[in-house]
């Protein structure tokens, strides 16, 4: 597996061009705003992005859904439940985005333990609510590999307080995530990745939860 991470302006989200080399084949992960980067990253390394995996439906880290899409035929994968937000984010304005994002009609809706396969690589859905309703990690078991996006940071977790957050569920996700080897490379939708051994602060993460 090839990892290469874009950090996308104005809130560094991390945008995630994951390819397998065997077969050239390639996912993004929450393209944010870096859409002609992970273009020229793929077109660098020869590699077909055949899928554009959603953590959550918020506008920063979907931004570039469409352009991707619109580039390389990609299917637009999303938790159901955060499904409605790609549409509804068009009409709406985001001070942090230079423009509202177009709308975008997903591909693919995924439900708990949903498998999406690049190549040889697996991604298993985890939902794991508390950031949005329908927030997900992806899970890449053969590679010790999670991607978070806004549920799990480095030494931290994604905010609770927007709307459809919730500490409580939260608190039921991150959980969950500890039950994950402690190999497990976390590759976060902010801030630097992590091992999830390092995370200790798990193993005593409490309800209410900041």
């Amino acid at each position: 597996m090839l990892l290469e991470k874009v950090v996308a302006p104005p809130l560094d989200n991390n945008a995630y061009l994951v390819i397998d080399e065997k077969n050239m084949q390639a996912a993004v992960v929450d393209p944010a705003l870096a859409g002609e980067d992970l273009l020229g990253l793929a077109e660098k390394h020869g590699a077909k992005i055949a899928v554009v995996l959603n953590t959550h439906g918020h506008p920063d880290p979907t931004a570039d859904d469409e352009s991707i899409r619109k580039a390389t035929g990609a299917k637009i994968a999303i938790f159901e439940l955060d499904a409605p937000r790609l549409e509804k984010n068009a009409r709406e304005t985001r001070w942090f985005l230079p423009a509202p994002p177009p709308s975008v009609k997903p591909d693919l809706l995924l439900k708990e333990g949903s498998e999406i396969k690049v190549g040889d690589l697996t991604f298993r859905t985890l939902h794991t609510p508390g950031h949005t309703e329908g927030s997900a990690c992806f899970y890449v078991a053969s590679e010790e590999t999670l991607f978070t996006g806004d549920t799990l940071y480095a030494g931290s977790h994604g905010r609770t307080d927007t709307f459809g957050g919730s500490p409580a569920k939260m608190v039921f996700s991150l959980r969950r995530l500890k039950e994950l080897p402690p190999t497990t490379h976390v590759y976060p939708g902010h801030g630097t990745e992590t091992m999830l051994g390092d995370e200790s602060w798990l193993t005593d993460v409490m309800y209410p939860i900041l």
